[in-house]
């Protein structure tokens, strides 16, 4: 973290960077929402409602809600006071989140495996030592300064203890997702004979290969990101990127499902079973097995 006293000038530089980056977080996770809003409405609000899809609702809307109204205390002048009790909310709404996506990719990577009792073991211990070591960053002794007269409003100083906890939290997050983008590659590598018999036809099995690797590395990018600024930033700017990060992997999570129950007709928990994968291999080749032996027939 670079411990160099800042100038006047560029403080106010940097908040007003860091609330650009909360913006643009922001700004993502609602356009995206926009985006999908249609394909949410007919798999999510014209269908039954299930454990899945109240597990959706649950994790997109804190997210969005939870943004929507920091926005006043990032972007807002408001009373030292407020701005301290709004600071534990922030932090409490940080760990909410990252702790919904987690279980989102636990879960999904546990239906690949049919919920295998070693997969379980070693995703329920990796979720347990991310959120621990979570909650021990956001209740640590807090060295950052507490008021910095010459910006105005709610501004967020992170000390140097205060860094180094944070991006221990944030590198056993990416670890978490690092060790379910393996499992994720491993299962598909297993199965990859059989998804490549299944040709254009996209499979449950296909979508969740796919959607993990596009999304897990976009997440992993942006949780790298994050943990060098809290490395290398200033005050300001060593916790400009978490919200970022955070919007972002909520919003690639959101996406995930919506496109998970797209392909299992409202339902992403689910395993692909083999038998599945049989049928629609059988169903594919039978008619181009038939067309061979009359073609043989008709030769001879």
């Amino acid at each position: 973290m670079n411990l160099t006293p800042l100038d006047d000038v560029s403080l106010v530089q940097d908040e007003r960077l860091r609330r650009c980056v909360f913006l643009a977080g922001l700004v993502v996770m609602c356009y995206d929402y926009l985006l999908t809003l249609e394909l949410e409405v007919t798999h999510m609000w014209e269908t039954k409602l299930k454990r899945s899809s109240a597990w959706f609702f649950l994790v997109r809307y804190v997210a969005l809600g939870g943004n929507i109204a920091l926005a006043v205390y990032f972007l807002g002048n408001l009373d030292a006071q407020v701005c301290r009790k709004l600071s534990v909310v922030e932090n409490i709404l940080l760990v909410v989140q990252e702790t919904f996506v987690e279980v989102t990719l636990a879960i999904r990577v546990s239906a690949m495996y049919k919920f295998s009792r070693r997969v379980f073991v070693a995703l329920a211990f990796a979720a347990v030592l991310t959120i621990s070591l979570a909650v021990w960053a956001i209740t640590g002794p807090d060295d950052s300064p507490a008021i910095i007269p010459i910006l105005p409003g709610c501004h967020v100083a992170t000390g140097h203890q205060t860094a180094i906890r944070m991006a221990a939290a944030w590198e056993a997050q990416l670890f978490c997702d690092i060790l379910i983008l393996g499992l994720t590659l491993r299962r598909a590598y297993m199965h990859h004979s059989d998804v490549a018999c299944l040709g254009s036809r996209m499979s449950l099995f296909q979508t969740m290969v796919r959607d993990g690797v596009l999304y897990f590395g976009m997440i992993c990018v942006v949780y790298l990101a994050n943990i060098i600024m809290l490395y290398t930033g200033d005050v300001i700017m060593a916790g400009s990127l978490a919200w970022f990060a955070s919007s972002v992997s909520v919003t690639m999570v959101s996406r995930l499902m919506l496109n998970l129950h797209r392909a299992a007709t409202g339902n992403w928990m689910p395993s692909y079973s083999q038998s599945e994968v049989d049928a629609q291999v059988k169903d594919l080749v039978a008619p181009n097995l038939e067309v061979g032996v009359a073609d043989s027939q008709g030769t001879s």
